[in-house]
């Protein structure tokens, strides 16, 4: 808990670029809000699901940091690495708890002002949405932010092989945007490639959570996708592991 207090508190200190993240967020969904409100422009159904879809996909964002790669990262440039090896805690989760942290904070910074204003701003679109759904939906977010951080923390990894890793982390961020319905709901992608995007885990991410909150039981299959989900997390557990042992095996300490 001290780890996961300090962490929070290196975010919440600095004012001003909370305050600038919190206008960015804001602008950020605003123009995708009103493109979608131009392509619906004829069905009123369908602009209210849209506005909403992206205010969710905007709040679900912030609880994928991709800071977890660059944690494991910046130790291993650091030396730091051989460091947190000493320590009376594993280095693995030593390393979720710091990234945890600052995810925590920006969610606490970011996602506050965001659900106040387009929750004002856009109350009927959201009015429809069914509080026991909408809990389920943040249960799906805490599973697949559990994946994220695993599949972030293998990527950060390969800083033990590769000097530079944000075109990694920049590469797979792209992939997951695109392919997990973040910004196109996966149901407007053409005939031929929903079947193998729906078979990616990314989808978890983004497209499972919002439709469960938005359209709560007309969701096919609730369990069984929550069981895939957790698979994918014992999936990715297991190639943590492996990787971490790799990485000790790699991992060169002079002097001391």
């Amino acid at each position: 808990m001290s780890y996961f207090s300090i962490s929070m508190k290196k975010v919440l200190h600095y004012r001003w670029h909370n305050v600038f993240c919190i206008m960015g967020s804001l602008f950020s969904v605003v123009p995708i809000i009103f493109w979608w409100q131009y392509v619906y422009r004829g069905d009123s159904r369908m602009q209210q699901y849209m506005t909403a879809y992206a205010i969710l996909s905007n709040l679900i964002s912030l609880a994928y940091c991709d800071r977890y790669a660059h944690c494991v990262a910046e130790k291993v440039y650091k030396g730091t690495f051989a460091v947190d090896l000493l320590r009376p805690i594993s280095f693995l989760k030593l390393n979720f708890i710091e990234a945890a942290g600052e995810t925590a904070a920006e969610l606490i910074v970011r996602g506050i002002p965001i659900c106040l204003v387009f929750c004002f701003v856009f109350r009927e679109p959201l009015r429809a949405i069914d509080p026991r759904y909408a809990l389920l939906g943040v249960g799906a977010v805490f599973l697949a932010s559990l994946f994220y951080m695993m599949l972030l923390t293998v990527i950060g990894f390969l800083a033990f092989r590769f000097y530079e890793i944000w075109p990694f982390v920049r590469l797979m961020n792209d992939t997951i945007r695109f392919f997990s319905g973040s910004f196109i709901p996966l149901a407007l992608f053409p005939v031929w490639m929903q079947t193998p995007v729906r078979l990616l885990p990314f989808r978890y991410l983004y497209a499972f959570p919002i439709e469960l909150i938005l359209k709560g039981s007309g969701y096919e299959n609730i369990g069984l996708h929550f069981l895939i989900l957790c698979a994918w997390d014992l999936v990715m557990a297991v190639v943590v592991v492996l990787v971490y042992r790799r990485a000790l095996l790699r991992c060169v300490v002079q002097g001391g």
